[in-house]
């Protein structure tokens, strides 16, 4: 396994932690961003991702397997791009 495999896959599992990262915590912080970029441009549809990125984010943390599934989400997301950069080097 060369070097740049190697890079690969650290890079592939930060993304993968990025990702779960940002399910758990992240998705009430992005509504918040929609509602004030909504309130400063006055464009009304922004006004719905504020709602779905809000709604989603506390609805998901009502959740029971909440955690489980953003490992799962996160552990997906790094094996297939490690699958995908060992497809993209041979």
């Amino acid at each position: 396994m060369n070097k740049h495999m190697n890079m690969s896959r650290l890079g592939a599992v930060g993304w993968g932690l990025l990702v779960a990262l940002y399910l758990r915590f992240g998705l009430e912080p992005t509504g918040w961003l929609f509602y004030e970029l909504s309130h400063t441009t006055d464009v009304d549809w922004l006004y719905w991702g504020y709602s779905l990125f809000r709604g989603g984010g506390y609805a998901f943390s009502l959740w029971a397997y909440q955690t489980l599934a953003c490992i799962a989400v996160g552990a997906l997301t790094a094996l297939l791009l490690t699958r995908r950069a060992g497809r993209r080097n041979t």
